[in-house]
C-alpha cells in the first residue's frame, strides 16, 4: 500500500451493528495480494502516527501513557481512535483462527450446539413415524388430523417437551426448527460443515447406503467380522459346508478349483517369454533345419540340364533320343535312388512345402530363439555399407584401422566434422575458435567449453553435464564472459570439491561484468575437483 493519511477502522457494537464506518474492519483479511489487508492499514497508520509525533520517535509509551501528543492504548476498545500496544494486538490475534485452520464450529452449528449431540443421524430416524393414519406429511412436514367432534379432548402443547405425548403447536415447532440446519444446508459459521471434524470431505470419505446396496452382506448366512473378513472352511477333501472344490479343470463347472490342479495345468503352458517348439519347426512339426534347404545348400544344386533351365513350374523336358527305354522313373522319393522321379511324385512332395516367397507361420525366430528381423540384416540393408577401406576389410567387430602414413588417411585440405571423440597426441594450431553458447537468464547447465551470459539476477552454473562428459583421469577448462547491469551473486553447483583462486567472494558479479575460468578435473577414481578463477572487469 502506498503511504496514505491516517485510515480509520470500522467500529461495531456488541450486537455487531456498525457504529463508525471505516476503511477496514472485522471482515477485512489480514493480508492479501492487493495490500489492502488489515495489517497493511495498521502499518500505514503507524507510519502516519510516527511522522506526526512531536519528537519524531513514533511514540514509545505503554500502559496508556503518552509520548509527545500520542496516547497508546493498553487494551482494545470499540470507541478509541488511539493506537494500541503491539502485545495487545498479538494477544487478540493469537486467539483468532488462522485462515487455513479448522474452526471449532466445524463440529458445531452456528449457535454453538454440538452437531453430534443436537442433530439426529439418518439411522436414528429409521424408527420414527413416517405417516399418521396412513397420511404422510406434506412438503412442509404437516399432517392434518381430523378430530371429528372430539377436538375438546386434544391437548396442544405450546412448547417442546421430552416427556409429553400431546400434539405441538405449529408456531412452537416453527420456532424450534427455525434455528436448525436444513438437511441440505451448510452451517453458516462452519467452514468445514461439508467435512468431518478431521477435515475429511464427507462425500469422498464415507459411503452412502445406496452405495452399499449392491455389496455382499452375508456368505452362507455368515456376516463379515469388524474387518470385513469371513473364514470359509474347505475341510478334509477340499469341500466345506456348501462348497465344492473341483480337482480337475472343466469348461462347464462354476466351482472353485484346487491349487495343485491349476499348478499342473499352468506348468504345461509356455511362459510369455518362452520359445515355442514350432519356432524351430514348421506348422506340420518338421524340423526346419532338417527339412528345408538353405540358400548356401542350393548354390551347388543343378540349375539347368543340357543348358535348359526349368520353366516357371520347375519342369525340364528331356529328350531321351532312343535311350528312353534305359531310363527308370521312380514313383516315390528316395534318399538312395539316382533315377528320375515322376512329375506327380515331385508335385505331391512339394505341395506341402513352403514356397520361396511364402512366410513360415512359426518361423519368426532362428533355432537359438533370436527374432530374425531384429537379429539379421537384409541384403538391401547392407548394399550401401562399406566392405573395405583402402583394401582392408573390417575385423569381426566391424572395425578397420586406417594408417595415415605417407599423407594418406584423413584429408588435410577440407573440413572434417567429428561427432565422436578423437584422441590426439601432438597438436599444432595456426588458429583456434570455439562454438560459444549465448544465454540470458539466471541458470545454465553448460555443455560447451565457452559461453557468454547476460544476467538479470543471481546466476547459478550447474556443472553436472561437463563433469558427466569427463572420463576418469580427464580434465576440461570452461571459460565464460558474464555481462550484467548490476551486482549479483554467482553460484557453481554439482562440481565436486570446489576450490578458488583467491576467495569465494571474488566470484561476485559486478555491473561491469566478470571473466570466469573453471578447471574441472576427474581423478582415476572418478572424484571431481573444480578450481574457479574470476576476474572482475573494469
Amino acid at each position: 500500500m502506498k503511504k496514505q493519511s491516517f485510515q480509520h477502522g470500522e467500529i461495531r457494537d456488541q450486537d455487531d451493528n456498525i457504529l463508525q464506518i471505516g476503511s477496514y474492519g472485522k471482515k477485512t483479511p489480514l493480508t492479501n495480494a492487493t495490500n489492502t489487508g488489515i495489517l497493511d492499514y495498521i502499518m500505514n497508520n503507524f507510519e502516519v502516527l510516527y511522522s506526526q509525533s512531536s519528537n519524531g520517535n513514533g511514540g514509545t509509551g505503554s500502559g496508556g501513557g503518552t509520548s509527545g501528543n500520542i496516547t497508546v492504548d493498553s487494551a482494545l476498545s470499540s470507541t478509541s481512535t488511539n493506537p494500541v500496544q503491539n502485545k495487545v494486538l498479538y494477544a487478540a490475534l493469537n486467539n483468532k483462527l488462522d485462515k487455513n485452520g479448522t474452526a471449532t464450529y466445524a463440529t458445531c452449528d452456528s449457535s454453538g450446539n454440538i452437531i453430534s449431540s443436537t442433530y439426529a443421524r439418518k439411522t436414528e430416524l429409521s424408527g420414527y413415524v413416517k405417516s399418521i393414519n396412513n397420511v404422510k406429511p406434506d412438503g412442509a412436514g404437516n399432517v392434518n388430523i381430523s378430530t371429528s367432534g372430539g377436538g375438546s379432548n386434544i391437548t396442544v402443547d405450546t412448547a417442546l417437551s421430552g416427556t409429553s405425548s400431546n400434539a405441538i403447536a405449529n408456531k412452537a415447532v416453527y420456532d424450534a426448527l427455525n434455528n436448525k440446519l436444513d438437511k441440505t444446508g451448510t452451517a453458516a459459521a462452519a467452514t468445514k460443515a461439508t467435512q468431518d471434524s478431521y477435515g475429511n470431505v464427507i462425500v469422498n470419505t464415507y459411503a452412502r447406503k445406496s452405495d452399499l446396496s449392491g455389496y455382499v452382506k452375508t456368505i452362507n448366512n455368515q456376516e463379515p467380522d469388524t474387518n470385513g473378513n469371513i473364514n470359509i472352511s474347505t475341510g478334509g477333501g477340499g469341500t466345506g459346508t456348501n462348497i465344492t472344490v473341483d480337482s480337475t479343470l472343466s469348461s462347464t463347472s462354476n466351482n472353485p478349483i484346487a491349487n495343485k490342479a491349476v499348478y499342473t495345468a499352468v506348468n504345461n503352458k509356455l511362459d510369455k517369454t518362452g520359445i515355442a517348439a514350432y519356432a524351430t519347426k514348421d506348422s506340420s512339426g518338421n524340423v526346419i533345419i532338417n527339412t528345408y534347404a538353405t540358400k548356401n545348400e542350393l548354390s551347388s544344386c543343378v540349375k539347368s540340364i543340357n543348358n535348359i533351365t526349368p520353366d516357371s513350374s520347375g519342369n525340364v523336358n528331356i529328350n531321351t533320343s532312343g535311350g528312353g527305354a534305359n531310363i527308370t522313373v521312380d514313383t516315390v522319393l528316395s534318399a538312395n535312388s539316382a533315377n528320375a522321379i515322376a512329375n506327380k511324385a515331385v508335385y505331391n512332395a512339394l505341395s506341402g512345402k513352403l514356397g520361396v516367397t511364402d512366410t513360415a507361420e512359426y518361423a519368426r525366430k532362428d533355432a537359438a530363439g533370436n527374432v530374425i528381423v531384429d537379429t539379421y540384416a537384409k541384403k538391401a540393408d547392407i548394399s550401401g555399407v562399406v566392405k573395405s577401406v583402402n583394401g582392408t576389410k573390417p575385423d569381426s567387430s566391424g572395425n578397420v584401422n586406417v594408417s595415415a602414413g605417407g599423407g594418406g588417411g584423413v584429408s588435410t585440405s577440407v573440413a572434417n566434422n567429428w561427432s565422436a571423440q578423437q584422441n590426439f597426441q601432438h597438436l599444432k594450431f595456426s588458429f583456434e575458435n570455439f562454438a560459444t553458447s549465448r544465454i540470458s537468464g539466471t541458470y545454465d547447465n553448460p555443455a560447451t567449453s565457452v559461453a557468454t551470459y547476460n544476467v538479470t539476477g543471481a546466476l547459478t552454473l550447474d556443472m553436472s553435464t561437463l563433469t558427466g562428459m569427463l572420463e576418469n583421469g580427464e580434465s576440461t577448462l570452461f571459460t565464460a564472459y558474464i555481462a550484467s547491469n548490476a551486482s549479483y551473486a554467482l553460484s557453481i553447483t554439482n562440481a565436486g570439491t570446489l576450490k578458488y583462486v583467491g576467495s569465494a567472494a571474488n566470484l561476485a558479479i559486478t555491473s561491469n561484468g566478470l571473466l570466469l575460468n573453471v578447471l574441472l578435473t576427474k581423478n582415476a577414481s572418478g572424484v571431481v575437483t573444480t578450481i574457479a578463477q574470476a576476474s572482475k572487469l573494469s
